[in-house]
């Protein structure tokens, strides 16, 4: 049951959102966060970088402010070390986002971060892959391991979410289906977190279908890094699953859309020769762009990615069938696109396309 005090600060979270919003390109102009269009990037205007500034501005001190006066003291610890590493991967993607840093900048950086996070909190570390739906699990060894995966782990979906990270909602609506599946499973003194997280992205949301606002490489580093290390904790979490509140297969399946997506691109950038961070229109939602008209090809994507986790909340043997048409319909989509032509050709559609 939601206390007052998480009530009231949901509203301020909502009502601070919508106002950083309403004045997004003043406040964005001040902090030289503007996303300026090139050959790349076909939006028609210079466009505010909203999300890194709503988070370090916004959702992190509310959050703080809870974590310190009305959550249990069991739990500050680890809630402020997410608070205080989701904020300093937000200031790197705003780093990023002001004055474009090299790939192995942004690399050594977060590998840092996740590394220190992961050895200072035992429950932003995974030291046993354990599935709640049978009875197998992997234990990792050596805390050297341990730390080493959950790193590469945080830090793979942090390029997974940002290289989603092309189309008006698609991002936001990523990371809201996945808070929205989280709450579900998640210990209670996470949720209000998750809330705050929630209130701030409905409220970016309206601002980001309309072409207002971006979340940039600030919002999309941040919200995934929290979405991130809020998984972890609650991966570390007993429950009444198998003695635990999620397990690996829930994980897999809440992020397998966007980091299958992430690792065909950077196997295919590789084969060719290029660096794997390299910008192309190869993306799943540049060929669901070219296929459906908007704003199907936005639902489209949401539902192929949210919907099999929702699935299997319910029902495990229903969450995998789902999970084969999801793939299924994936790779469908990529022999039709990849037979098609050998370039991308956009249709006419005012949303942002990059």
């Amino acid at each position: 049951m939601l206390s007052l005090s998480i009530i009231i600060s949901c509203g301020i979270c909502i009502v601070a959102t919508a106002t950083l919003g309403l004045h997004a390109k003043s406040v964005c102009e001040f902090f030289s966060l503007m996303d300026v269009p090139d050959e790349r990037k076909k939006h028609r205007v210079a466009t505010p970088l909203l999300g890194g500034l709503t988070l370090v501005g916004i959702v992190l001190p509310l959050a703080a402010s809870l974590t310190g006066f009305y959550l249990p003291q069991v739990w500050h610890s680890t809630l402020f070390l997410i608070i205080i590493a989701t904020g300093g991967m937000t200031l790197l993607g705003l780093a990023d986002d002001r004055h474009t840093l090299s790939a192995s900048a942004r690399l050594f950086w977060s590998l840092a971060i996740f590394a220190t996070a992961a050895i200072i909190d035992p429950d932003l570390n995974v030291r046993v892959l354990k599935f709640a739906n049978s009875d197998f699990e992997l234990g990792l060894a050596t805390g050297f391991i341990a730390v080493f995966f959950t790193t590469i782990c945080c830090v793979g979906l942090i390029n997974a979410v940002n290289m989603a990270d092309g189309k008006n909602g698609l991002v936001i609506g990523l990371c809201i289906g996945w808070l929205a599946v989280l709450s579900v499973r998640a210990p209670e003194p996470i949720v209000p977190v998750i809330f705050l997280a929630l209130c701030a992205l409905v409220t970016l949301l309206a601002f980001n279908l309309s072409g207002r606002m971006f979340l940039g490489d600030g919002g999309a580093y941040g919200f995934a890094s929290l979405i991130a290390m809020l998984t972890i904790a609650t991966y570390n979490s007993p429950g009444e699953y198998a003695g635990q509140a999620i397990g690996v297969e829930d994980v897999i399946l809440l992020f397998a859309l966007p980091v299958i997506d992430s690792f065909r691109l950077a196997f295919v950038r590789v084969r060719r020769g290029l660096s794997p961070m390299t910008a192309d229109r190869d993306h799943l939602h540049h060929h669901l762009q070219a296929m459906v008209p908007w704003p199907w090809n936005l639902v489209s994507y949401l539902a192929m990615s949210v919907v099999p986790p929702f699935i299997y909340q319910v029902s495990p043997i229903g969450g995998l069938v789902a999970v084969i048409a999801q793939l299924s319909i994936y790779a469908a989509i990529l022999h039709r696109a990849h037979g098609l032509s050998t370039g991308y050709r956009s249709p006419s559609n005012p949303q942002r396309v990059e």
